[in-house]
């Protein structure tokens, strides 16, 4: 598991250019990997993702929606300065949600991979 720092909103800008997990002092402004290949900024929960980082096309994507002045200072101080693709605040939801519902099939399958292994090795049929 990442550890998640305790940063300033001023200094958070080079935790998500090194897609690092974080939290502001007061918690409001905070990242995570949703998965191995998904890093999320936050700005007041998880209803309002306002970057994020999908792995899988080396793309940011960037919360187009309207926002509150101070999620307007989160995004001003979390940009990642680099090229982000607009999305709407429902669209990152679902681009998160098919993220965690790719990885849970692949945990899935993973387990499923081991414990046939696990049986054909105790029946003396694995390779």
């Amino acid at each position: 598991m990442t550890k998640t720092i305790r940063t300033t909103n001023t200094k958070c800008r080079a935790l998500v250019q090194e897609r690092t997990a974080f939290k502001n002092s007061n918690g409001q402004l905070y990242a995570k990997w949703e998965t191995p290949d998904l890093y999320v900024v936050y700005s007041y929960g998880e209803h309002w993702p306002l970057f994020m980082w999908a792995g899988r096309t080396d793309t940011w994507y960037q919360n187009a929606d309207k926002f509150s002045p101070t999620t307007s200072h989160h995004r001003t101080y979390a940009h990642p300065h680099e090229e982000t693709e607009l999305a709407s605040c429902y669209r990152m939801k679902q681009i998160i949600d098919a993220y965690r519902s790719a990885h849970r099939h692949e945990m899935l399958a993973v387990r499923q991979a081991a414990a046939l292994h696990d049986v054909q090795s105790r029946l003396g049929l694995a390779a």
